[in-house]
């Protein structure tokens, strides 16, 4: 069983080592810019706002900027505002003095390597290679620490890094690299296959409270402050336009930073419809059901893109890493099963020929 088991870790591991090797370096770039551009306080320092400082921001970038899909407010990780729309990112101070801008044709780049990583370019096909892969992937890992498990007295510190380009060398090293950041691989190939194939649910939750009226009609800086009182011990950190306008009624969204066991931020949302100031709804993470939470958490979980910066700087740390893990598994492989091979082939038809 145990031989069984180490020829299926390498031969399938090698093949999804090609795969993953893009997967993982595409990653390290996109995970690298969103860390960078936490970094990026441009220029400002943060400063908590009051309630009615969030609505009065809000309200007077709305009017500036009547074509933003919505505002982001300041916080400690982005101490700035930012007035956004499909097409731009505009960057002001609290004051709203524009700081910059950022047109969404500036991030091509950016965008052919979300795609690459996502689907490698394919679409649906290439979406569900990387999907599958990602399965196998966790497969492959589940495997590799119960072989681990069976030579675990053999541990060393030191097999670590690898001391030279030898096979026994890297493989030592792949293997004391891939119990050391297991955790955080397994919930890269686990949330990233359930992005494609995970139960989709949405909000479960029956909302049958009251739904007052908040504030007056047409009012944002009102309603906002209104809505805040709701949860007053939560941030509110965005306001957002409808996508699409119906016809009497115009529901806009609040995201707020509330209390959840992930840290997941921008997870609660009030909604209230402009044209009356009546509340429409009110749901925190929890409200929102089992299956949505898993489908939130799972997008979220695995790109750290709502994720505290130091777990996103564990998925950058893990996927450097597992480039290292996945290149010696290749390096290993070609020389042991296909250079030997051939070496090994070579030598029996040189004997063939000397008979």
């Amino acid at each position: 069983m145990t031989k069984l088991l180490k020829t299926l870790h390498n031969w399938i591991g090698f093949i999804i080592s090609l795969i993953m090797l893009v997967v993982l370096t595409t990653g390290i770039y996109l995970g690298g810019v969103d860390l960078l551009k936490r970094l990026d306080d441009k220029g400002q320092t943060y400063a908590e706002l009051t309630h009615e400082d969030k609505a009065e921001v809000v309200a007077q970038a709305l009017a500036l900027y009547p074509d933003a899909s919505g505002v982001k407010l300041p916080t400690e990780q982005a101490p700035y505002v930012e007035a956004y729309s499909r097409e731009e990112s505009t960057y002001l101070s609290t004051e709203l003095e524009k700081i910059s801008s950022v047109a969404r044709a500036d991030n091509e780049v950016w965008r052919f390597i979300f795609f690459f990583h996502r689907n490698f370019q394919l679409s649906d096909p290439g979406k569900h290679v990387n999907a599958i892969s990602a399965i196998l992937a966790t497969v492959i890992m589940f495997i590799g620490l119960y072989l681990w498990w069976l030579v675990r007295k053999g541990f060393r510190w030191k097999n670590t890094l690898p001391k030279n380009t030898k096979n026994t060398a890297l493989i030592k090293s792949h293997i004391q690299l891939g119990l050391i950041f297991s955790v955080p691989l397994l919930i890269m190939a686990i949330s990233g296959a359930y992005i494609t194939y995970g139960v989709r649910g949405s909000s479960t939750l029956v909302d049958s409270r009251e739904k007052p009226v908040l504030a007056q009609a047409g009012d944002w800086e009102a309603q906002i402050v209104a809505a805040q009182k709701i949860w007053p011990e939560s941030e509110l950190v965005s306001v957002s336009k409808p996508r699409k306008e119906e016809v009497g009624s115009y529901l806009y969204s609040l995201g707020f930073n509330g209390e959840n066991v992930l840290g997941l931020q921008q997870t609660d949302t009030i909604k209230i419809d402009l044209l009356t100031g009546k509340l429409d709804s009110a749901q925190t993470f929890s409200d929102k059901g089992f299956m949505y939470q898993l489908k939130y958490a799972a997008r979220f979980l695995h790109d750290g893109a709502r994720m505290p910066t130091w777990y996103l700087l564990i998925l950058i740390i893990s996927s450097i890493v597992g480039t290292f893990m996945v290149s010696f598994v290749i390096v290993t492989f070609a020389r042991k099963e296909i250079l030997g091979r051939m070496k090994t082939r070579t030598a029996v038809r040189l004997r063939k020929a000397d008979v």
